[in-house]
């Protein structure tokens, strides 16, 4: 397995990743054990080395999970970590704010807000904006709820060093296009990074043929990804290009496996004529 993933972080590095961003959502850190996260670090900072930004999930049920996690991942060279609020029941922003603030106090890297309603509590703009504004080692948010209020709003009233990052592809190139990202964590791009560094490449120009072409693969392999499990089917479509058998959290019934096979037809020629058309409006891809 190990070997696997470090391979498919090489795959990353050498394609033009600026960083690797390891036990997010997309990764499962869920059902993910310590020992298991904190190896991902390792990985991750062994391939990027020196240069390459290593952010690293601290997603976990409690404050004291979270911390533990957040310096495991110090401990094996992480340069930021990337905090979800509490999974699994609901709580106030007042909680979310102690619970942040908490963490923050703990750690000795920068935190990346993870705002992920859809899987765990979900920051509100009025608390987000309060805690990058006001927290020094709160530096900024990766929003993943697939809406741009948050980044638009620290756009247009800072702080100017705040951390921008769009974690909803399908939401990607609108923020792009208003400049109201500063960088991205990307699930698609753990699987197609050349889609998504093609976007982020010709975004100084998004009326561009590169942009456009970029977005329309992008609309595209999402239409695609969404009736599944997004790890599910970012997996397969590793399996697709070669970088190591896909694997579930879940046995595939009979009609997952049907769609599997549906997907892997569909993919092999799209991924064929997606390489040509990048390689066409960006020769260096």
């Amino acid at each position: 397995m190990w070997e696997t993933f470090e391979s498919s972080l090489a795959f990353l590095k050498a394609r033009g990743a600026a960083g690797i961003c390891v036990n997010g959502a997309t990764g499962e850190y869920a059902g993910a054990t310590a020992g298991e996260r904190r190896q991902a670090v390792t990985l991750a900072r062994k391939v990027m080395g020196d240069v390459g930004l290593v952010v690293s999930g601290a997603g976990a049920c409690s404050l004291l999970e979270a911390v533990s996690r957040a310096r495991d991942a110090e401990e094996e060279g992480a340069d930021a970590h990337l905090v979800p609020g509490p999974h699994f029941f609901p709580y106030s922003q007042e909680d979310l704010r102690e619970f942040y603030l908490q963490v923050a106090a703990a750690v000795s890297r920068p935190v990346l807000i993870y705002n992920l309603p859809q899987f765990t509590n979900g920051v509100d703009k009025p608390l987000a904006l309060e805690l990058i504004r006001g927290e020094e080692r709160i530096a900024g948010i990766k929003d993943s709820s697939g809406r741009l209020d948050i980044l638009e709003a620290l756009t247009s009233g800072g702080p100017d060093d705040a951390v921008r990052f769009v974690g909803n592809d399908s939401v990607l190139a609108e923020a792009l296009r208003n400049r109201w990202a500063t960088g991205g964590i990307s699930g698609v791009a753990s699987v197609l990074p050349e889609v998504i560094l093609a976007l982020w490449h010709s975004s100084a120009e998004t009326s561009s043929e590169e942009f456009a072409a970029a977005e329309r693969l992008l609309d595209e392999y999402i239409v695609q990804l969404g009736p599944w499990p997004t790890p599910w089917g970012l997996k397969l479509t590793a399996e697709c290009r070669g970088l190591g058998p896909a694997s579930t959290a879940l046995p595939l019934s009979a009609a997952r496996r049907t769609q599997a096979e549906a997907f892997r037809a569909w993919f092999e020629p799209w991924w064929a004529g997606a390489a040509e058309l990048l390689a066409t409006v960006r020769p260096e891809a």
